[in-house]
């Protein structure tokens, strides 16, 4: 199984003789001088020629594609560390992962010490939040699901209050197309994983790569032919009944 916190920043090693990495910098602003992009965070800016966004839905923060993006939050928790007699109780292997053939069921992990320590990782609820803000609202729901759902999978584990609880931001399009495109010149933009984020999300970034280098491939040429996101409907319609249809479909996903 991957370890996507492990993953990226083994990869970010990989890089670090290349390129500068600037971690906790939110970009605060991207504004167009002249012929250069200047990219803004709190602790100071750059100016270049060139600007890949590989931000998936935070796509509509910088402007581009508004009112076509499903901005999903899918929430998660994590055990304490389980100690001797937590183990043996639970039996079985040290290190397995379930995912449901719904996607509305619940995803299920076992890992061991290399991986973060002995813990059982659930993952079930999601809501749509047009705002890209899960609620503390939202997060209450889903710890009290998980805990009904864990202990309906893990008997004999119970009562076990999770060490850690988040959320996670998806972004789909209603057409499941992708992003990937010079949307402005110099602005290039590796977005919209529709859930398949480290297959998409590394070919809208070859992509993106690519078409900022000026080169064509097959990737750069099914992308660009793409049919942009499909408009949603406004806000309050579409936050409304996008959840009313997630309960329904979590509903119908039963126990899985």
């Amino acid at each position: 199984m991957l370890q996507p916190a492990g993953d990226m920043r083994e990869f970010a090693k990989g890089l670090a003789a290349e390129v500068d990495i600037h971690e906790n910098a939110p970009v605060t602003a991207l504004v167009r001088t002249g012929s250069d992009w200047r990219v803004q965070t709190r602790q100071g800016a750059v100016t270049t020629s060139r600007v890949i966004l590989a931000t998936n839905g935070h796509l509509e923060s910088f402007g581009l594609a508004k009112g076509r993006l499903m901005q999903l939050f899918l929430y998660a928790s994590m055990t304490p560390e389980l100690d001797d007699d937590m183990q043996a109780r639970l039996g079985g292997a040290v290190r397995w992962g379930i995912t449901p053939s719904n996607p509305m069921g619940t995803t299920v992990r076992r890992i061991d010490t290399p991986q973060g320590g002995n813990r059982i990782i659930t993952r079930t609820f999601a809501t749509l939040r047009s705002g890209m803000q899960a609620s503390a609202t939202d997060l209450a729901r889903a710890i009290r699901i998980q805990r009904e759902k864990f202990d309906q999978r893990f008997p004999q584990l119970a009562g076990m209050t999770p060490e850690y609880q988040w959320a996670g931001h998806l972004c789909l399009s209603l057409n499941g197309v992708s992003v990937m495109q010079e949307p402005k010149p110099g602005l290039f933009s590796a977005c919209v994983q529709n859930g398949l984020g480290k297959t998409r999300g590394t070919l809208t970034g070859m992509g993106a790569a690519e078409l900022a280098c000026a080169e064509e491939s097959d990737i750069t040429r099914h992308f660009t032919a793409a049919a942009p996101p499909t408009r949603l409907p406004p806000k309050p319609i579409r936050d409304i009944g996008g959840n009313i249809v997630i309960r329904w479909k979590e509903r119908m996903a039963s126990e899985e």
